[in-house]
């Protein structure tokens, strides 16, 4: 295996140039909410109508997002990190560009191209679909760089040293995301939203240039095989199937006031849920027969990697309680709109209180894992989340100390973050040197499908169980608005108090497969799942 003693390039100064991509792609998963509402003021939109066209900003990114780590992990195996990474770069400022740039040629060329087709549509909507489309080019590029930024790693670092720096790589993606509504939200109150996205270009321009010159000594380990389109196809298909079909949208959790506020499951919640299995099926059948399959099914067989990538759809999936838990709790406790300003103030942050530690989190737990080993430390760190949601089923009720709350979130935040370390050296550890990326991807991947079924189910829950409540106490009889809004605030936080008991619930049984994860770092051998495998050392390539 190639290891970073085998060059001259200091694998942790790699490192730190590796992360600044990763951090600005990160802060644009969700800085476009800091000019949303401005936007369709902008651009003369009829409010009612326009949110939901514009929520595909949010929405498109991040299944674009999504999209681009199914496959690009692989990519990556087959041509080495160095070039996909730069490609990616490119694509990132091409979309990056795009976006500052929609309202000009984007929009004229768009519109031309409905006149042709004996359109005429409204001039706003087409420069909102410009800006769309410039923020699905920047999601392909963007998604595809923590991926490969973890392979990364696995190239550079030997098996027992490389939890640490995926713990670095954890951190600045999470630390991304979680400060992107705070970066938009200072950066747009001094300039046009417009320059959020010029900024891209030339820190991602003078990126690329240190990464050419971080990596230059770092050999390029190419594996031998061809790319599956099949298998992408049908995997694709099945994501955007999932997706479409929950219709959930993380960053709608993220500054929600109530449940109904959340996505709802749409009308064709059923055929897509369908066409998801029956894509699924097609994804299996194909990859179990191909000689060289997007995913090789074999890696599955390995004890760490199967239990870690479980692990982390159930940490996803709590992690987005309490990314819902906090907004609604804020908002139901205020007594009139005059506070909304105040309201949006506290769910900034008490949500820090939740991500910032468990961003943070993520570099210690690479620390334990490197000492006790991914096991104990997974298992401590869905322990203290387990405690942390405890005590929000415990205690949570319309008078709870905000100094509370914050400190609960800190405690669940520092659980789940303790947990990204360890379960991504496990999977990542597990993979051979040509599925490196594909097993990278699995990390962030499994992650968001956790989240995103976490939104879908929890919505359809706490609506239901509000209601429930809500009707069992003013038993079917009149009451004035004042009475009827307090009693709906009461069964609001008691149904997310319980959601508390659901995230300690998911913990512990994700506690199952943590206690199958070893300390064991070498997959099996490549001649006892495929042979014929090879991969294909390209130096200073």
């Amino acid at each position: 295996m190639m290891q970073s003693n085998n060059n001259r390039s200091n694998p942790w100064l790699v490192l730190v140039v590796i992360c600044i991509p990763v951090f600005i792609g990160s802060l644009d998963l969700t800085v476009v909410s800091a000019f949303l509402p401005e936007l369709i003021v902008e651009l003369e939109l009829p409010l009612q109508t326009a949110l939901d066209d514009a929520a595909w900003i949010l929405s498109g990114y991040l299944l674009a997002y999504t999209i681009s780590l199914t496959f690009m992990g692989r990519v990556s195996d087959l041509i080495g990190r160095r070039a996909v990474y730069i490609a990616c770069l490119v694509i990132f400022i091409a979309g990056s560009v795009l976006v500052a740039t929609a309202h000009q040629w984007p929009t004229d060329f768009l519109y031309s191209i409905y006149r042709r087709l004996g359109e005429r549509p409204d001039i706003g909507y087409v420069n909102l679909q410009a800006i769309i489309i410039g923020r699905v080019i920047q999601a392909l590029g963007a998604g595809s760089l923590v991926p490969v930024s973890l392979a990364m790693v696995g190239d550079l670092f030997p098996p027992e040293k490389r939890a640490r720096p995926l713990g670095v790589i954890g951190a600045i993606d999470t630390l991304g995301w979680v400060l992107g509504h705070l970066y938009g939200g200072l950066l747009v109150q001094v300039v046009h939203w417009h320059w959020l996205f010029w900024i891209n270009v030339p820190l991602t321009i003078l990126t690329i240039i240190l990464v050419m010159r971080a990596l230059r000594n770092v050999p390029q380990i190419r594996a031998k095989g061809r790319f599956d389109f099949l298998g992408t196809i049908l995997i694709v298909g099945a994501l955007l199937c999932l997706n479409i079909g929950l219709g959930a949208n993380i960053d709608v959790a993220v500054t929600t006031s109530g449940f109904d506020e959340l996505s709802h499951l749409p009308a064709y919640f059923t055929p897509m849920m369908i066409l998801t299995a029956i894509l699924l099926i097609g994804f299996v059948l194909v990859e179990s027969r191909i000689r060289d399959p997007l995913v090789n099914l074999a890696m599955f067989r390995r004890r760490n990697l199967s239990a870690g990538s479980l692990v982390n759809l159930f940490v996803g999936f709590c992690l987005v309680i309490g990314l819902v838990s906090v907004p609604i709790l804020v908002n139901v406790r205020q007594e009139d709109a005059s506070q909304l300003t105040q309201a949006a103030l506290q769910v900034g942050l008490l949500l820090s209180t939740l991500t910032v530690p468990m961003a943070l989190a993520a570099i210690p737990g690479g620390w334990l894992s490197d000492r006790i080993g991914y096991r104990r430390t997974t298992i401590l760190g869905l322990g203290l989340a387990i405690i942390g949601f405890l005590l929000v089923w415990q205690t949570w009720n319309l008078e709870i100390d905000n100094v509370v709350i914050g400190l609960q979130m800190a405690l669940i935040g520092v659980g789940l973050g303790v947990t990204f370390s360890p379960i991504s050296a496990a999977v990542i550890n597990a993979a051979r040197e040509d599925e490196r990326g594909v097993a990278s991807a699995l990390v962030i991947i499994l992650r968001l499908i956790g989240m995103t079924i976490s939104v879908s189910a929890l919505t359809t829950i706490s609506l239901q169980r509000v209601n429930i409540l809500a009707a069992a106490q003013l038993g079917g009889q009149a009451v004035d608005p004042t009475q009827a809004v307090e009693v709906y605030a009461g069964v609001t936080v008691k149904v997310l108090a319980e959601l508390g008991l659901i995230g300690a619930l998911v913990c512990g049984v994700a506690l199952i497969p943590a206690l199958l994860l070893s300390r064991g770092d070498s997959p099996i051998d490549a001649a006892q799942e495929q042979p014929g495998k090879a991969l294909s050392p390209v130096a200073g390539d």
